[in-house]
């Protein structure tokens, strides 16, 4: 089985790319940037391209920054400890940056996301090992390359955000942040997903019956960008 989880505002509780702009940028990035990348007219490359292009303070200072806000929402240890017992692969994919990414998941755990430099200001881009044609999402690209790379068929999703919505329809199984877009997404469209507030939660409805691509799930005991 392949498990995916998106970073800010899922596996944090907070998002933290809002707590960066809502501290360095000096305009209204929900109203500047949001609007647009809502109706489309921004991609999400194009929406953390735009937001960190005005953010002036180095990896060091932002991640201290973010230190405070950081906290891993409750249970994840716990599920990743799971996926290594039962031979799930699980593999985080964001669109956040590495810098922060890096510091705070628990070492060793697999992650894609864009690529950052710095130099006085934020250069955003698509990782090279993830092309990406004209149209194309970077969540679902992740999900194909990984889905041919493992050779896993069944597939979860774990998110919160608007941008979680297209990877995460092409799963099996979706897991939602409790009153997240994603689960209004879902609840707009009748897209079937199980809400949480904990990792916990989310083993114990894997194993309390659940099925994942038609097949019963292993036994599991033990306005905002949300990227």
């Amino acid at each position: 089985m392949l498990i995916l989880s998106d970073f800010d505002g899922t596996i944090t509780s907070d998002d933290l790319t809002n707590r960066i702009w809502d501290a360095h940028l000096r305009y209204d990035w929900r109203k500047v940037l949001l609007s647009p990348a809502g109706g489309g007219q921004l991609t999400a490359i194009e929406l953390l391209q735009r937001g960190y292009a005005d953010v002036d303070r180095s990896a060091l200072e932002l991640v201290d920054e973010l230190r405070p806000h950081a906290a891993l929402r409750p249970g994840f240890e716990e599920l990743l400890a799971l996926c290594a017992r039962r031979g799930w692969v699980f593999h985080v994919i964001s669109h956040g940056l590495p810098f922060y990414i890096r510091e705070f998941l628990p070492p060793g755990t697999a992650f894609s996301c864009f690529d950052a430099v710095f130099d006085g200001r934020w250069r955003v881009s698509v990782p090279e090992a993830v092309p990406l044609g004209p149209g194309d999402d970077f969540k679902i690209r992740v999900l194909d390359q990984l889905k041919a790379a493992t050779g896993e068929t069944a597939t979860v999703y774990i998110g919160d955000g608007r941008l979680d919505y297209p990877a995460a329809r092409r799963c099996d199984r979706i897991f939602a942040v409790q009153g997240s877009a994603l689960d209004a997404l879902c609840a707009r469209d009748g897209v079937p997903r199980t809400p949480f507030d904990s990792f916990t939660e989310i083993c114990a409805a894997l194993d309390d019956g659940g099925t994942v691509d038609g097949a019963r799930a292993p036994s599991c005991r033990g306005d905002d960008i949300r990227t």
